[in-house]
């Protein structure tokens, strides 16, 4: 059974390039927005002393990152208004990819079933935003690595990307908003 939602829209991209400050200023306009389950997984963690982290145990941490992706989109599956994502379920994929790891079946599997609108927004590299801190320690440089791989696992699960262009947030916003309302 497939759970296909067309008013879910995920913003994939570039770490640091603005994901997060987007589903914050979409959040301020009253849409329902999902932040980041990985940053989440790596506060929890970083709180327990736990080890699911990607500079430690990656494997694990890929494995958590399904099982909160699941859990938020069911959690939100009976809304019927857009709902906004900061990354979603293919990220799993794209993570396996990075470690250079075999993708699991059950990744590809939640994949085909838990589906979003056919729109993913895009936020690209930005260097002049991007900062580290303690649930970011990647470099830019592997921020940039990640990026192709989150791209092409999104075309191949059959997204089309929607590049977001590198504007003032409140301008992001109305570009992505514009383009929502063009797929309703």
């Amino acid at each position: 059974m497939t759970l296909e939602r067309s008013n879910f829209y995920v913003s994939t991209g570039c770490s640091g390039g603005g994901k997060s400050t987007l589903i914050d200023a979409l959040r301020r306009r009253g849409f329902l927005c999902v932040d980041e389950v990985g940053r989440r997984i790596v506060r929890q963690q970083l709180r327990i002393g736990g080890d699911a982290t990607p500079w430690q145990d990656q494997v694990k941490f890929r494995e958590l990152l399904l099982a909160r992706y699941m859990d938020v989109f069911e959690e939100v599956a009976e809304r019927t208004s857009p709902v906004f994502f900061d990354r979603g379920i293919p990220e799993t994929i794209g993570w396996s990819r990075l470690l250079n790891v075999p993708t699991r079946e059950h990744h590809r599997a939640a994949a085909r079933i838990y589906r979003y609108a056919s729109k993913v927004f895009v936020t690209p590299p930005w260097p002049e935003i991007f900062t580290q801190d303690e649930e970011r320690r990647h470099s830019f440089e592997d921020a940039l690595a990640q990026y192709p791989l989150a791209l092409e696992v999104y075309r191949r699960c059959g997204y089309e990307l929607m590049e977001i262009p590198k504007l003032p947030v409140a301008e992001r916003v109305d570009f992505v908003l514009a383009r929502v309302a063009a797929q309703s």
